[in-house]
């Protein structure tokens, strides 16, 4: 309840009433106790209508969409595919990996159960990091100075067993998903710090655009866009513009590795890590970025990656 309560006055002091309105309905609509049964009676395409509504400002057209974030909408209410489950399997997608690019960029894996029981915490090293495979975005990085709960950890993979995602965003692909626990590698640049994660916006193959994020798990969450070329841009997708940084060194093996990872969708985004500015390490493959809320300022770039779709 603090959390929400200081959320709340967050998002009223830094943007105002309106954005209050749009946080406030939109979780009422995907995140709260009720939104099954709004989502029930409303239907899904209306359902999905109104939540991109009020995260974009204008009225979506899904069966004809011109806009990314109209696309995503359509793609997940309007398509079937199979790979989307296997490329969001934070544990299938490794052999699409292998299969695609190479074993040598997926980080070391240390265990996978369907049963938090089964954790064998005496074989870990030091420092590691919990996921569930079937789940976008829980994680829990356990530091090499931390104390080990076992118990706590334990708990917190049982929740996420317990938990689905998707269902009332329309990611039909997350239902598809077997869930597990993995455990893998703490990925650290030398001077102990997280490495970038450099996400590749690839379309028919091609690599257009690169985002990098600052400061992501903070209230001063940055964005910076760079085109193919590492020329910085200026437009926004939902977060400030972030600095100015200088081309990785392995920019061009990066674009290689995600666009051979991306051949044979007409869109995915392909995060990766380059560790030390040298070693690249696979993140994840995203079917739906932000579930197709997020939104562009100036707008004309909503269509503009549309176009490229």
């Amino acid at each position: 309840m603090k959390n929400k309560i200081s959320s709340i006055k967050r998002i009223y002091s830094k943007e105002g009433l309106n954005s209050l309105f749009r946080e406030g309905s939109s979780y009422i609509l995907v995140s709260s106790s009720i939104s099954p049964f709004l989502k029930s009676i409303m239907g899904d395409l209306m359902h999905q209508k109104i939540w991109m509504f009020l995260n974009l400002g204008y009225w979506p057209d899904i069966k004809e969409p011109q806009t990314f974030n109209e696309k995503i909408m359509h793609r997940k209410l309007l398509t079937n595919k199979e790979i989307f489950s296997i490329v969001e399997d934070k544990w299938r997608v490794r052999d699409y990996v292998k299969k695609k690019v190479s074993e040598d960029i997926l980080p070391d894996i240390y265990q996978v159960v369907e049963n938090p029981e089964n954790l064998s915490f005496e074989k870990l090293p030091n420092e590691f990091v919990v996921k569930p495979t079937h789940l976008s975005g829980p994680v829990l990085l356990v530091d090499k100075n931390d104390e080990i709960n076992k118990n706590k950890i334990k708990r917190k993979c049982k929740q996420w067993l317990s938990e689905t995602h998707g269902k009332i965003m329309g990611e039909y692909w997350y239902q598809k998903i077997k869930p597990r626990i993995i455990i893998e590698e703490y990925l650290k640049e030398n001077d102990n710090n997280p490495p970038k994660d450099y996400k590749f916006y690839v379309f028919h193959g091609n690599v257009k655009y690169i985002h990098v994020d600052f400061d992501r798990h903070s209230n001063s969450h940055k964005r910076r866009f760079f085109d193919k070329n590492w020329n910085a841009k200026d437009f926004k997708k939902d977060y400030k513009v972030g600095p100015k940084i200088k081309r990785p060194n392995k920019l061009k093996e990066m674009i290689e590795i995600a666009e051979k990872l991306g051949e044979n969708f007409d869109f995915i985004r392909v995060d990766l890590y380059n560790l030390n500015d040298d070693q690249i390490v696979f993140g994840e493959m995203t079917v739906a970025p932000a579930s197709g809320t997020n939104s562009f300022e100036p707008k004309k770039y909503d269509e503009k990656f549309g176009k490229l779709w």
